[in-house]
């Protein structure tokens, strides 16, 4: 599956997933859920290994996709598409491939 396949438009309302999510963590300015129905099985031929869903006052404004550590040709990227900004980079600790996306470059650092 494609970044741009996932269900998981950003400035859709929390209402979409609210039975498939678990709350995380919260701050004065975002709700962090985990999606769990367990659908999505791959991403950029990567096993999935987490997805996280990031709402301001209900409303999706970042994803975080983890994957399971590949052959990869980078070790982080970014790119625009379509005003969606999107990055890509290995963790050191665990070496899961994070892939986040989020609009107007803003990100809720991990």
């Amino acid at each position: 599956m494609k970044i741009e396949d996932l269900p998981f438009k950003l400035g859709m309302h929390f209402e979409n997933w609210e039975f498939e999510l678990e709350h995380e963590d919260s701050s004065e300015t975002y709700d962090m859920f985990r999606y769990v129905k367990g659908d999505i099985k791959e991403v950029l031929d990567f096993e999935v290994a987490d997805i996280f869903l990031y709402f301001n006052l209900d409303v999706l404004f970042q994803v975080g996709v983890y994957l399971e550590k590949g052959n990869l040709v980078f070790k982080e990227f970014q790119k625009i598409s379509n005003g969606v900004f999107i990055r890509g980079v290995i963790e050191q600790l665990s070496g899961f491939i994070e892939i986040t996306y989020c609009i107007n470059g803003i990100w809720r650092e991990l």
